[in-house]
């Protein structure tokens, strides 16, 4: 199992300028073979208080990630906003590599505004189940009992760290370890840029290694063994 983190640049509001970019990077990280594709939290639209129009063009963003997924045979995990009835949901979704949605996810862990998650959920895959949960979820008391009820064997977690905050310090990644050790589960954690940042970590919680800035992190699972290749590149 071979994952490719894309800690892609973001541009709020400029929908046509983000898909250029997440093609260009999608097409650069299948350079690597990957099996899974992962982009950050609302990466096509970006999002600041309270403009919710990015939740118009969501049919429109799950129609072509589906199709650059089919065309190329991978999982692609992304995050987007999500209309539904007079609600706006902060979303991400595992598509399958034929294109097909396999799992949402929506966010608890959202100020007013925003409606929220009230579950997690898994999908299948070949190489186990799977869990998506997104930034500050991973933080979440009712997150953290639903994962462990779940007990996916992957967990896959857009986030949209501010740059505002500066960029995520050995604290925050501390923080971030000791919340995947709670979880017990292989987590992969990709961030929009700036600031950027890429992370993996096993279920324990030790970090098998993380990329800084816009870099992509590919992250290779041996299938007979518990063991991690890791490379990091533009």
């Amino acid at each position: 199992m071979k994952v490719a983190l894309i800690p892609m640049h973001v541009e709020t509001g400029n929908f046509e300028a983000n898909w250029r970019e997440f093609e260009r990077r999608f097409n650069e990280a299948l350079n690597h073979e990957p099996d899974f594709v992962v982009f950050p939290e609302y990466c096509l639209t970006g999002f600041e208080e309270w403009d919710f129009s990015g939740a118009e063009l969501y049919k429109e963003i799950v129609g072509r990630v589906g199709a650059l997924a089919q065309e190329a045979g991978v999982y692609v995990v992304f995050g987007l906003l999500e209309p539904y009835k007079n609600c706006v949901y902060n979303s991400a979704l595992l598509i399958g590599r034929n294109g097909d949605v396999l799992l949402k996810h929506r966010k608890f862990q959202e100020p007013m505004k925003f409606c929220t998650g009230n579950t997690v959920r898994t999908a299948r895959t070949e190489f186990g189940k799977v869990a998506v949960i997104i930034c500050g979820d991973l933080y979440n008391r009712r997150i953290a009992k639903w994962v462990r009820k779940k007990r996916p064997d992957y967990l896959f977690v857009p986030m949209e760290y501010s740059p505002d905050y500066g960029e995520p310090n050995e604290e925050d990644v501390r923080a971030m370890a000791e919340r995947v050790k709670l979880l017990g589960v292989r987590t992969f954690i990709v961030n929009s840029h700036p600031p950027g940042g890429a992370w993996a970590f096993d279920k324990d919680g030790g970090l098998l290694g993380s990329g800084a800035g816009d870099r992509q992190l590919v992250v290779e699972i041996g299938t007979r063994s518990d063991t991690f290749l890791l490379s990091v590149g533009q």
